[in-house]
């Protein structure tokens, strides 16, 4: 998989990245994923278009 991040994601994921130490993106991403869906922030089903039925994400 292949994903584009904008300056401000870029920044934040990296500055995550060197709080915690991690230096591969793809581990720091799966760290941050593994987060939001233990704090409830990803919806545990989400229609075909990406909507959530539960939740919505915050803004």
């Amino acid at each position: 998989m292949r994903i584009s991040l904008n300056e401000t994601a870029s920044a934040r994921l990296l500055a995550f990245m060197a709080s915690r130490g991690i230096t591969n993106p793809t581990h720091g991403l799966n760290v941050l994923i593994t987060l939001a869906s233990l704090n409830n922030l990803i919806p545990a089903s989400v229609d075909t278009n990406g909507n959530s039925r539960e939740q919505q994400q915050p803004t």
